[in-house]
């Protein structure tokens, strides 16, 4: 766990030191790829890594649109390290084509059922 942190702190050192404040809005700040051509890249370059089932999408919350990568895995309270190594994380995360990213682990099951579902009327 230690080492995960590690990694986002010395990521984020360099635009710390910049004494620049707030640190999101430079790093967030760049022309962003179209959406679809974004979300397209971001499965092909997952794909070329990691063979389990995740799903990509664009939702929104406070921050505005961003792409969600979603990736199943058996234990949703361990990282993704250390139960997915191949998973390119710190390629995909902050930021991935101009777009800020963020990735849920999700359990087994829950892309074809809750993402993917069917969406009944009168919900």
């Amino acid at each position: 766990m230690i080492h995960f942190f590690e990694k986002v702190k010395r990521f984020l050192d360099s635009y710390l030191l910049m004494g620049v404040s707030p640190v999101a809005n430079i790093f967030f700040n760049e022309e962003k790829a179209p959406k679809q051509q974004a979300i397209n890249n971001l499965l092909v370059h997952i794909s070329n890594y990691f063979d389990g089932r995740y799903e990509v999408l664009a939702p929104s919350d406070d921050g505005g649109t961003h792409l969600e990568i979603q990736v199943e895995v058996s234990d949703v309270s361990a990282t993704i390290e250390s139960q997915n190594d191949s998973f390119p994380f710190f390629d995909v995360w902050p930021k991935w084509e101009g777009w800020r990213t963020v990735v849920l682990k999700v359990p087994v099951g829950y892309i074809d059922t809750i993402t993917n579902g069917v969406e009944l009327e009168d919900y």
